[in-house]
């Protein structure tokens, strides 16, 4: 089986544009792949998927508040090229076995590729789901509140067999996916990968039947994913439907509720917890003047990147360090701190580019770890912004905070905070990078490989050439990547002998050559 052409070159340009995942910054490969198009298009369109063999994922333990956390995955930059070009070629099938949309039932991913090279339509379903709640709040008198536990890792894999060929896809695409996925749990024949974009449709089509048991016994309620809310007219028949659902959940899949978030309440009540899950919420007087200027220039859209060059004299003072470090102490001083919205709030800071809340990061990183990814892209979003900082002595926290046994603690930490020092340039301190190098672990080593390379040091990456045969297949990307930097004859003589079996490889290699 082979691919559709038009869907690699659109999977290409939206993983090129968007990344791959929110968590993790965008591979270097993807940079390869996209700027010879053509080629790349051609080359993995000549792959025999059924032949295929899916390559390394990387995962991580990734917070989501103080003591919680999740497994996040990144595929094998070529396997998330493939995988993203088989939802876009036949995720419409999948799509229209689902709830229709326009039944404001199911929110979470809906499948519905963009002019913009996003796969999923709705930006704003996250607010949906919660105003709609709001709604259904003000029409009945009870809710139920359910959530699947550990969803995405216990879905069974024969599960999404199923629904795949129920939706279309060939044998062929249903078969590589799973070994992508068994690859992935290392042969555990359940789970899903937390983090990139196109498993989350995989997830959805596993709810598909979820959905319509649902809906068969005439219950009313809406879905974001795993969590689901119900609503009655009264208390014994929310307490019935918890028992539907859990029979429901048990008989489909073999899935359970979590006992610890199932909870039945006056309708009244939950419609004050649903107006505190609608992002615009502002923590206090200052964020909701800092987020009226924002909102401003970006016009309503929380995806805009606004130049700082357009933002008036006069609103730009108004974003000031001693604002937004009270809105970010106000979230910190909670005892259990809204990390969700706090990382909503730091994304909208991102938009502008401002550089007022950079050192109250530097100061409180261990407190923001939860919100590690979302600090990591304002940062880059300061640097591209063009702001006038002393970038040298916010690298020389940066490295320091490597030191912190916390970030010590966890490859995701440290890897988020050295691919800042590839993303930005004037960070520096490269040498002091370097000295880490032999002593870091191999997720590391591709980071400090990549920081070498934005800071132009093809001398000290010629030395790590007789290293290349040894390296693990993500350090050994990003080293061929970097070896643009080594003189031309040079460049060509040592990628002329580099031997590899991979196609990502090998187009890796077209790249640094040209």
């Amino acid at each position: 089986m082979k691919l559709d052409p038009a869907a690699i070159e659109w999977a290409i340009k939206s993983l090129d544009k968007h990344g791959d995942t929110d968590l993790f910054p965008k591979p270097v490969e993807l940079k390869a792949l996209a700027a010879d198009l053509a080629t790349s298009v051609k080359e993995v369109g000549n792959l025999d998927i059924s032949q295929h063999q899916p390559g390394a994922p990387r995962r991580f333990i990734v917070p989501k508040d103080d003591l919680s956390y999740r497994a996040a995955t990144q595929l094998d930059p070529l396997d998330s090229v493939i995988l993203t070009a088989m939802m876009k070629q036949f995720g419409a099938g999948i799509e229209a076995r689902r709830i229709s949309a326009a039944d404001k039932m199911v929110f979470s991913y809906r499948f519905g590729p963009t002019a913009d090279f996003e796969m999923y339509k709705s930006r704003g379903a996250w607010n949906d789901f919660w105003q709609h709640c709001l709604k259904l709040c003000q029409q009945h008198k009870y809710v139920l509140y359910v959530d699947i536990a550990d969803f995405y890792n216990q879905i069974y894999h024969h599960t999404i067999e199923n629904q795949l060929i129920e939706s279309g896809l060939p044998n062929q695409a249903s078969k590589w996916i799973l070994r992508v996925l068994e690859n992935v749990s290392a042969k555990v024949s359940r789970g899903v990968p937390v983090g990139p974009f196109p498993a989350h449709l995989l997830a959805e089509a596993t709810l598909i039947p979820v959905d319509n048991s649902l809906t068969s016994r005439g219950i009313t309620f809406a879905r974001f994913v795993d969590d689901i809310v119900i609503f009655t007219n009264d208390e014994m028949t929310a307490r019935t439907c918890h028992y539907q659902v859990a029979e429901i959940l048990d008989k489909q899949q073999r899935l359970h509720l979590q006992k610890g978030k199932t909870q039945i309440v006056p309708a009244a009540e939950y419609a004050a917890h649903c107006g505190k899950m609608i992002e615009d919420r502002p923590i206090n007087e200052l964020e909701k003047q800092l987020l009226a200027i924002i909102q401003k220039y970006a016009k309503g859209d929380p995806y805009k990147t606004i130049s700082i060059t357009a933002v008036s004299k006069e609103d730009y003072k108004s974003i000031s360090p001693e604002a937004v470090e009270k809105i970010l102490g106000d979230y910190l001083a909670s005892a259990l701190p809204d990390y969700v919205r706090l990382r909503w709030f730091l994304r909208r800071l991102a938009q502008v580019g401002h550089p007022a809340g950079i050192e109250f990061c530097i100061k409180n990183f261990d407190r923001l770890v939860p919100a590690v990814s979302d600090v990591c892209h304002y940062f880059a979003s300061v640097g591209a912004g063009g702001a006038k900082i002393d970038w040298l002595r916010i690298g020389d926290g940066l490295i320091s905070l490597l030191d912190n046994a916390l970030i010590q603690s966890n490859n995701y930490f440290q890897i988020s905070i050295l691919s800042l020092f590839s993303r930005e340039r004037q960070l520096d301190h490269t040498a002091r990078l370097l000295e880490r190098f032999h002593s870091s672990s191999h997720y590391l080593r591709r980071k400090i490989i990549l920081a070498a390379e934005a800071a132009g040091m093809a001398d000290w990456l010629r030395e790590l050439k007789e290293e290349v045969k040894s390296m693990d297949p993500w350090t050994r990307r990003a080293y061929l990547y970097s070896a643009h930097l080594l003189p031309s004859e040079e460049r060509k003589f040592f990628l002329k002998f580099v031997e590899s079996d991979s196609l990502l490889d090998k187009v890796i290699v077209g790249w640094a050559k040209k």
